[in-house]
């Protein structure tokens, strides 16, 4: 009897350490080694966001990610278009009007859903749900002032198709979690009093997103 369970015991431990060894290097191949480019213009709200953004890709799927800071928009946008940034922020009603669309008698949603859909047809990128803030200047109390409307987060094609689970785990943060223009501010104000990394992190902990 005592050979036996020893027999059953040494069973278990070769089933665990084959299984351990089967599926373990499975989740690494997907995720470790693997590296996005997320672009950013040089603002203090944009570069709270990608910090957030960087770390939950991070933490969530064990991707690298290079943020690239960009001193204008046009600079920005030029490497979105030559695939040398995978992702970006741009804002709804600033990205029609560069178009010379009338969006302004539109609703919020027909903006989107034409900005959405404009963007796919023409450039192969795509437009994720809005995170809840919009495009105007950190500590503008009014809304309505300087607004670019929406902020959402703008992915390749092509980067989807490496990364088909990223518009799940980004648009956590709009539907799980709004990051509205108030708690944004809050944000970019600690991070004038520490390293910005340090409150993305601390925020993404407190809305148990890692």
């Amino acid at each position: 009897m005592v050979m036996q369970r020893l027999i059953n015991q040494l069973l278990v431990m070769v089933i665990i350490v084959i299984t351990f060894t089967i599926t373990i290097p499975h989740v690494s191949h997907a995720c470790v080694g693997r590296k996005l480019v997320l672009g950013s213009l040089e603002d203090d709200r944009q570069g709270m966001v990608v910090r957030i953004l960087s770390i939950l890709i991070h933490e969530r799927t064990g991707t690298t990610v290079e943020v690239k800071f960009f001193t204008d928009r046009e600079k920005l946008l030029a490497q979105v278009a030559k695939g040398k940034v995978d992702l970006y922020i741009d804002h709804v009603d600033a990205a029609l009007s560069r178009y010379g669309e009338e969006w302004e008698p539109l609703s919020p949603e027909d903006r989107f859903r034409r900005i959405k859909k404009r963007f796919e047809e023409e450039l192969n990128l795509i437009w994720l749900k809005p995170m809840g803030y919009s495009g105007r200047e950190t500590g503008d109390a009014s809304p309505g002032t300087a607004s670019q409307g929406a902020a959402s987060v703008v992915v390749h094609k092509e980067t989807l198709k490496k990364f088909p689970a990223l518009p799940r785990l980004l648009e956590k943060i709009g539907t799980k979690v709004v990051l509205d223009d108030g708690r944004l501010d809050s944000l970019v104000l600690k991070g004038k009093a520490t390293k910005p990394a340090s409150v993305a992190r601390e925020y993404l902990k407190e809305v148990k997103l890692i």
